[in-house]
């Protein structure tokens, strides 16, 4: 935080009364994740041009980020449960759509009527008509929208290509068994078949895939979120995933040490054409364009199917990221009619274009540098989020299942077995303390 702003702020909370307050000026629109225009993060000048038109007619109005008082999210927080919460900004995390509790505890506005109104541009459509169906679900709560989707993360395979063509490996590989192979002939042409992040939850994503292409959604979502256990971790087709994992781990598949690799430390290595392939969410190429290069070899498949396994091979994982106006917004009417701009086809195309970011409208192009993608989404019936949004309903529970899945894979210090019973376990005496 700059000096001045600091001095802002705490000259603010002493006017104000209370620790950390910080009130905006009365034609002050506030918005969380917005950073100086000097930030040359392409999301970032694209918001501020957005704020520049919307300024056209609303001359009066001032738009500011969100002050925190220099402690970030947790400083937001602070806010919105003393009461005096920004105008516009995320309830949702990196893993899920909305964190439920929020919504549960009030804090965060109900806006199904105002995505009844007209939509930005799109002639003879609501806002609501406009937002494709298949990313919906994470902005709501027992049938109810409190939240509008900026962009779409899905979940897919990249490989660089010519990589792939060197080893002789199946481009769009359609089986786990054909995905093998394909590990395997890199690894013998001396290419590091997957970079992996070993920091992050990423790890998890393999195991949450196999699983659903084994048992089929249904099962997994109730492994997760179901307090009656009706489909316990301790189920074969959990068991048989976690051992296709191991198999993966013991033939060397993995780049070496990437227990110790960060996400850009890993993506790092696929873009210098050390490694061929990395499993990752669609921000993979947001904001990367100096990284990139103009003709990297970039392509992007489906998550195998597992043959003989009872999951839709079409179903998709992913989040959306979300804005969300808080219940005790200063300036509701306005923060909404900022996010209907957000929500236009006149931001979102720039937002595909220039951001390289997916777009939850209805019939919007796909990032140009995302090939194969485009038949990613349009193969797809069901988005859900991750972990089915484990994270937002329950998040001292899932920091539980992240941590147990990483002894497993990347610390190693458990078997399959073992993981599958251990997961059992906790998640049986978590629901059984809610229930008490």
């Amino acid at each position: 935080m700059e000096r001045r702003d600091f001095l802002k702020y705490m000259a603010a909370s002493a006017l104000a009364g209370g620790c950390g307050r910080y009130l905006p000026g009365e034609n002050v629109l506030e918005i969380a994740n917005l950073q100086p225009p000097a930030a040359q993060v392409p999301i970032n000048q694209l918001m501020w041009r957005a704020i520049e038109r919307f300024r056209e007619t609303h001359p009066e109005l001032q738009v500011e980020p969100a002050s925190g008082g220099g402690g970030g999210y947790q400083e937001l927080m602070i806010r919105v449960m003393e009461g005096h919460p920004p105008d516009i900004m995320s309830f949702a995390t990196a893993e899920t759509g909305l964190t439920y509790a929020y919504v549960e505890q009030g804090h965060v506005l109900d806006i199904t009527e105002y995505l009844q109104r007209p939509s930005w541009d799109t002639p003879d459509k609501t806002w609501l008509e406009t937002l494709d169906p298949l990313y919906r679900g994470p902005l709501t709560y027992k049938g109810r929208f409190y939240a509008i989707p900026q962009n779409v993360i899905s979940l897919q395979v990249y490989c660089n290509a010519e990589l792939y063509q060197r080893a002789g490996a199946a481009l769009n590989p359609q089986t786990w068994d054909q995905f093998l192979d394909n590990c395997e002939r890199l690894k013998r042409a001396g290419i590091v078949p997957i970079t992996q992040d070993g920091i992050h939850w990423y790890t998890s994503w393999w195991f949450d895939h196999l699983a659903q292409r084994i048992l089929g959604a249904d099962k997994v979502r109730q492994a997760f979120r179901d307090p009656q256990r009706r489909t316990p971790w301790t189920e074969p087709g959990f068991l048989q995933a976690a051992r296709m994992i191991e198999q993966m781990l013991d033939r060397g598949y993995f780049a070496e040490g990437f227990a110790g690799l960060n996400h850009i430390e890993s993506e790092l290595l696929f873009w210098q054409g050390r490694a061929a392939t990395v499993f990752v969410g669609s921000w993979f190429t947001s904001g990367r364009t100096a990284v990139i290069g103009k003709d990297f070899p970039l392509y992007a498949f489906r998550f195998p199917t597992v043959q003989g396994g009872r999951g839709n091979p079409h179903d998709l994982i992913g989040t959306v990221n979300t804005q969300s106006i808080p219940a005790l917004a200063r300036q509701p009417e306005l923060a909404a009619e900022f996010l209907r701009l957000v929500n236009s086809r006149w931001f979102q195309e720039q937002m595909v274009q220039q951001a390289q970011m997916i777009s939850p409208l209805v019939g919007m192009p796909l990032p140009g540098i995302q090939q194969g993608l485009d038949q990613i989404l349009a193969e797809t019936e069901q988005f859900y989020s991750f972990s089915f949004g484990l994270e937002g309903a329950h998040p001292f529970l899932y920091r539980q299942y992240w941590n147990e899945w990483n002894q497993f894979m990347v610390a190693r210090e458990l078997s399959a077995p073992q993981l599958v019973e251990n997961l059992e376990n906790i998640f049986t005496r978590y629901y059984g303390h809610i229930a008490a």
